[in-house]
């Protein structure tokens, strides 16, 4: 296990549909020691926090979320100060959501990392959705308070200059193909149901579905004989099973944050381990 030595668990300053903070202590002992950790689905980032590697390559597909790590990084200051101003502010949500999807062609200022902060923190349930425009188009959120994460922000920060870092605003296949030896692969992915057919989506308009999955499972393996180990979380369910079967699989309740049908009791989970040995 590669967890750092802390009294609780660190959070993400990130609401996210599907962040692994509910099931770190049940995800952390599969996680080997290694040098470098791939995380090709990074999400809200909350394994990164809660780990410690020589090293890390922190990819995702969504542009907007790769952005704000990349401020984190490299200007924490700038982005606290805009984040907090649009926080302070009396501007409507959807004035500051039809700003942020009028920029689509500039994915990567200072004001758009702010911007998608606010946005995350202000909206329903912190789902992160977008249209076929590429449109956020997730509606505002009933809260009593909005909670503005500067200790969480600037934590995040700290660690992203503390070790090496490489962020990718990329697709998972480019991550995993960088994988070689000693390295460890975490993989979250959009989860997919029980049937081949019935699938979940996910909050973009590219479809995570069964052959993907399939192809995800393929790369990972490729990476295992090149050295690596690789750790996949998903639903748990006999599709998901069929497709990881050459894999180590553990079930879990993961606690449910988020459910379309009011629901929210614990949801079967599994993660799945593969190692060079095991090859």
């Amino acid at each position: 296990m590669c967890v750092e030595k802390k009294e609780k668990i660190q959070k993400s300053f990130l609401k996210w549909v599907g962040g692994k903070s509910r099931i770190i202590p049940q995800l952390l002992p599969h996680l080997p020691a290694g040098g470098r950790l791939i995380e090709p689905f990074l999400g809200a980032g909350n394994v990164f926090i809660n780990t410690n590697y020589n090293g890390y390559v922190l990819a995702d597909k969504n542009r907007d979320l790769i952005n704000v790590y990349q401020w984190l990084r490299d200007d924490l200051a700038g982005l606290l100060n805009t984040a907090q101003l649009l926080f302070d502010s009396d501007i409507d949500f959807y004035e500051i959501r039809c700003r942020f999807n009028c920029n689509i062609t500039q994915p990567f200022t200072l004001k758009r990392a702010a911007e998608f902060i606010y946005l995350n923190r202000h909206c329903f349930n912190g789902v992160c959705r977008y249209n076929q425009k590429g449109e956020f188009n997730v509606p505002c959120g009933k809260y009593k308070k909005i909670y503005f994460p500067k200790a969480e922000l600037i934590a995040f920060s700290n660690k992203l200059i503390s070790v090496p870092v490489t962020l990718m605003a990329a697709d998972y296949r480019a991550a995993v193909e960088m994988a070689g030896a000693d390295d460890v692969i975490y993989c979250d992915p959009p989860y997919i149901s029980g049937s081949k057919n019935d699938i979940f989506t996910g909050y973009t308009p590219h479809k995570f579905n069964y052959p993907v999955t399939k192809l995800l499972h393929d790369l990972l393996v490729h990476a295992v004989k090149r050295g690596a180990t690789a750790i996949v979380s998903n639903a748990n369910n006999t599709t998901v099973k069929s497709i990881f079967d050459d894999f180590e699989i553990y079930e879990i309740d993961a606690p449910r944050s988020v459910a379309a049908n009011g629901n929210r009791s614990p949801a079967r989970e599994i993660i799945a381990v593969l190692t060079p040995n095991m090859i």
